[in-house]
């Protein structure tokens, strides 16, 4: 039986560019059915290629071993001690320069706002090359979550694939950003809790690219497709959010992966063993074990400054050697894992704490805004064309 709404009207009683209205929603309606396809050829392209074999479990690129697991009682050690007051001092000393500078988006090169646009769908482009990436070996977002084995493994491979699709394509990134975060979730009944809390940024990802999309615009109106009043309300929380994650999970991984697992780091060490810069500059002194506590003491001082809010994009730039330095040593892998995090690096360097509000070119424009809005403009992202 035909719904009245959907009855054929004669064209002398249907209104006025009724008939275009309707054939370009019927337009969209084969576009949204096509890219449904298409992501579900990909995911089932990609299951098609799963191994029945996969690698063994897998930290610093060493096999399990007695080593593996933190060391809890190392909570209370001098490492530790170190980690936390270097952490506080570069607290303060980012809190008395953003005093100083009075800006906290310094610096502020004018060409951030030319790469901000891009900055949703980098991120999004380049986690999904990562996630999918491990769902085609049966892990779920790194190499240390494995998935089993069956078709429950599988399903999980699949899901992730099709989220991950959504970050490529543009289509239905929101949804695809909700069942990132449910995945994250079911990784608990896989890996261990610390294990899966190391991934915290992937829950900041995904809530980034709720609230602000994945950039895809519609030109007729310049509106996102799937953009609601519920994901705006979300867009001051977006850029908090993300940088809160990036924050724990380079924190919690100083903790698990260095300080309070200093035999993991010297296990990757006896087949890295150039790693250790200071050795091979011949300061014999500095052993492997002061190497990972240094390293660890590094990434736990990032990670809280990360989690202060000052002067992000500062921080941003002193981590962002160190973490390329070991990308071209190591297997592809390593690139794959990290690109992730440094996506969320570069959201964080072009947008900083706050975003970047849109420039206004007109003064008396700028004075008819209302201040309740200006947050919304700044946590906003810019669209192609604007800057």
């Amino acid at each position: 039986m035909t719904h009245p709404i959907d009855r054929p009207t004669p064209n002398s009683l249907r209104p006025e560019g009724a008939s275009d209205h309707r054939s370009a929603r019927g337009g969209q309606r084969r576009v949204r059915k096509v890219c449904a396809s298409a992501i579900a050829l990909g995911a089932a392209a990609t299951l098609a290629l799963i191994p029945t074999g996969v690698a063994a479990h897998e930290r610093w690129f060493t096999p399990k071993g007695p080593y593996w697991d933190p060391e809890w009682d190392r909570l209370f050690s001098v490492p530790v001690l170190l980690a936390v007051i270097s952490g506080a001092g570069a607290v303060a000393l980012l809190a008395a320069l953003q005093r100083l500078v009075r800006d906290p988006l310094w610096p502020r090169p004018p060409f951030f706002q030319r790469m901000e646009p891009s900055a949703a769908a980098i991120l999004g482009v380049q986690t999904a090359i990562t996630m999918i990436f491990m769902a085609s070996r049966l892990k779920l977002f790194v190499p240390n979550i494995e998935l089993p084995e069956n078709a429950l493994g599988v399903l999980v491979a699949g899901i992730t694939t099709v989220a991950a699709f959504s970050f490529i394509t543009g289509v239905l990134t929101r949804w695809g950003a909700l069942i990132t975060i449910a995945l994250v979730v079911v990784a608990f009944g896989f890996g261990a809790w610390y294990e899966v809390l190391e991934q915290v940024v992937f829950v900041g990802i995904a809530f980034y690219l709720v609230a602000v999309g994945r950039g895809v615009v519609r030109y007729t109106d310049r509106r996102e497709e799937d953009r609601s009043l519920i994901t705006d309300r979300l867009l001051p929380y977006a850029l908090p959010v993300l940088r809160i994650t990036a924050g724990l999970s380079i924190l919690i991984l100083g903790f698990t992966e260095k300080l309070l697992a200093p035999d993991l780091g010297a296990a990757f060490l006896e087949g890295h063993a150039r790693f250790n810069v200071a050795r091979e500059l011949g300061l014999d002194w500095f052993t492997d074990q002061r190497f990972i506590y240094a390293v660890g003491i590094i990434e736990a001082t990032a990670g809280i400054a990360l989690l202060s809010g000052y002067l992000t994009r500062v921080v941003i730039l002193a981590l962002w050697v160190p973490f390329n330095l070991g990308i071209a040593f190591l297997p592809a892998e390593e690139l794959i894992g990290h690109l992730p995090i440094l996506s969320t690096m570069y959201v964080m360097l072009v947008r900083g704490t706050e975003g970047i509000p849109p420039p206004v070119t007109d003064e008396a424009e700028a004075t008819r805004v209302d201040p309740r809005q200006r947050t919304a403009m700044a946590a906003a992202p810019a669209r192609p064309g604007a800057g």
